[in-house]
């Protein structure tokens, strides 16, 4: 009862701490409560024991002394009842005191005879006079059937009595020594369960650095304490790079082993008053107090980096990551929460990672105005997908021998009101960080789909995938709905997909693919030759087309290094026999050039620019260049 009554307080204490996301204004409230608990169950105990004890000691010796004495009552009244029957005379007899037999002696027994009007006929007394208390006990005294009179033994009980005490100051020495251990060792098992439950609620289980609910007390402590003494306090917010593909590739016990041993790197370049942070996933916050100077958060960033670029010996291999800093400082003259501190961190952070990861940025005011931006941009961006602005513009893919259009590659346009058409390398980004690229993906798909279902000629149509529309649940489903919404032959679709798409879980990617391409539907690697991997996965992945990156196109002509990667590139794709095609061209050297190295296919303003679809349809049939330029 008293475990169980432990452990529901426990329990509530740290659900109230998990929920206030700090430490209670008064923690001792709950250890008052228990305490007083504990303190009145421990008393109870130890009194029962110290009456329990002595009381039950005193009854059994009770019970022995008047069990012997009903015995020997009992024998008394057979003997005295013998007598009577031999002399009748006996009731006669008035308060004859004699000295009792031997066992009366030794037992300290005295017996006394009492006829039936209660006057004392015999009385047996022995060598000492029995002390007081007395217990007694009478037994009838019955001849033929006749009650003549009665029999008393009575016997001393000072001897149990004093026995009893002796039980009694034990059993209280007892009860004291239980008291103690029932009031002290529940009340140290609760402030044990009490400090483990308040650390639980304010640090992170894995690392037992602070979480973020301890951090923002502290941060909002620092910030007050820098604005009574005109001090300066620096946040920095850090993302671990390439964290995402340890979990990947060696398995999230990995990645966990990797988070504990960075934040021991990142303990060791602190000093002592400052507070490191978990975040959550591989997010850490650090507060640096009482600082003069930006130097001092510029110097503890460049600590950090250097610190988390040398490799990271693991169980389950190496890893090599880094780490992005953004900083924010508040100032004297310019009192900031601490929200307001860790978005301006967050926004540095966000810069830093677009300055290429592995160093630090501090923020600056412009970025809130980019901020204002960006989530205008993200409302207009939902307005544009539920009003249905986006539209699609297509761009002739050419057979570059015949000058035939092949098919068409279908782009997203977006004219957003009062800015004008937006580029795709603007809103597509923001798309994947919100989660918007899956509908706006899949709308891409059927639009181009239907629109390709209704050309004069079964021309292919190629769409662009994006790596985060790809992974997003359900995409082979979306696009067999195109394709059964719009009537389209599955050989006339074309998806292209760039490396991200096989950068992670790579094996079920390819499955993925290999049921597309199942249906029939082609499968084409977008900005061939940027990448890291993109021979590798030419060869666990039978693509049906390869497009030559933009830039190796741009330099023909003018670089021999632009010109031997495009040969090698054709060559590569004659030996697989998969087709290539070119994008970007722009002039016609470089239309010659990709001829003569056997180019099957190209496309670019040379030929065409992107297009409503009502004209490309009218373009359809022509075997002549589009348009040159």
């Amino acid at each position: 009862m008293l475990s169980a009554m432990l452990s529901g307080i426990v329990r509530t204490s740290a659900a109230a701490q998990s929920r206030l996301r700090v430490l209670p204004t008064n923690p001792d409230m709950p250890r008052m409560a228990v305490a007083r608990v504990v303190a009145g169950l421990a008393a109870l105990a130890a009194l029962l024991i110290a009456l329990a004890l002595p009381a039950t000691f005193f009854a059994a010796a009770r019970y022995r002394v008047l069990g012997a004495l009903e015995a020997s009552a009992t024998l008394h009244a057979l003997e005295i009842a013998e007598l009577s029957r031999l002399s009748p005379a006996f009731w006669e007899l008035s308060a004859v005191k004699v000295t009792a037999p031997e066992q009366g002696r030794a037992s300290g027994e005295l017996r006394r005879v009492f006829n039936n009007e209660g006057r004392l006929i015999l009385e047996a007394v022995p060598a000492e006079v029995p002390e007081w208390p007395l217990a007694s006990v009478e037994a009838m005294i019955s001849v033929d059937g006749v009650i003549y009179g009665r029999t008393v033994a009575a016997r001393s009980l000072w001897r149990p009595l004093i026995a009893t005490l002796i039980v009694g100051l034990c059993s209280s020495a007892l009860g004291g020594l239980i008291y103690v251990i029932l009031r002290v060792a529940p009340l140290r098992l609760l402030d044990d369960a009490l400090r483990r439950a308040s650390f639980l609620a304010a640090h992170d289980l894995l690392t037992g650095l602070p979480n973020r609910g301890l951090f923002a007390d502290r941060l909002s402590q620092a910030l007050a304490r820098a604005r009574r003494d005109h001090g300066i306090t620096a946040v920095l917010c850090l993302d671990l790079d390439r964290f995402k593909e340890v979990n990947d590739t060696l398995g999230h016990a990995a990645g966990d082993e990797l988070l504990k041993v960075v934040a021991a790197r990142m303990s060791s370049c602190l000093r002592e008053g400052d507070t490191l942070a978990r975040l959550g996933g591989d997010e850490f916050a650090i507060i640096q107090p009482d600082i003069q100077q930006p130097e001092a958060a510029d110097a503890l960033a460049r600590r950090l980096t250097t610190a988390l670029s040398e490799p990271v010996l693991l169980n389950a291999g190496q890893a090599l990551i880094g780490v992005s800093v953004g900083i924010a400082m508040s100032a004297p003259d310019q009192p900031l929460d601490g929200t307001q501190v860790m978005r301006n961190a967050d926004l540095a952070l966000y810069r830093a990672k677009e300055a290429g990861r592995g160093g630090h940025c501090f923020f600056a005011p412009e970025m809130n105005q980019k901020l204002h931006e960006r989530r205008a941009l993200e409302i207009d961006l939902r307005l544009a997908l539920a009003n249905g602005s986006f539209r699609l513009a297509y761009q002739p893919q050419i057979r570059l021998d015949t000058g035939r259009i092949t098919g068409a590659e279908a782009l997203l346009r977006w004219e957003r009101p009062d800015h004008g058409n937006i580029s795709p390398d603007q809103f597509i980004p923001l798309a994947e960080e919100t989660g918007l690229i899956g509908q706006i993906g899949a709308w891409a798909i059927k639009e181009a789909c239907l629109q390709a279902s209704r050309w004069a000629e079964p021309l292919s149509i190629a769409v662009n995938v994006s790596p985060v529309q790809f992974r997003q649940a359900g995409f082979y489903d979306v696009v067999v709905s195109a394709l059964r919404c719009s009537g389209l032959s599955p050989e006339r679709l074309e998806l292209e997909i760039t490396e991200g798409v096989l950068l992670n879980d790579t094996e079920d990617t390819l499955a993925i693919l290999g049921r597309l391409r199942q249906l029939g539907i082609k499968i084409a690697m977008d900005d061939f030759g940027t990448g890291y991997s993109s021979l590798g996965y030419l060869q666990r992945f039978p693509f049906d087309k390869i497009k030559i990156d933009r830039s190796f196109v741009r330099n023909l002509g003018q670089d021999p290094n632009a010109a031997a990667i495009v040969n090698a590139v054709m060559g590569m794709s004659r030996a697989l026999g998969v087709r290539a095609n070119a994008e970007g061209v722009e002039f016609k050297t470089q239309a010659d050039l990709l001829l003569s190295q056997g180019c099957d296919e190209v496309q670019g303003y040379f030929f065409a620019k992107p297009m409503p679809s009502e004209a490309f349809a009218g373009l359809i049939g022509m075997g002549l260049p589009v348009a040159q330029s």
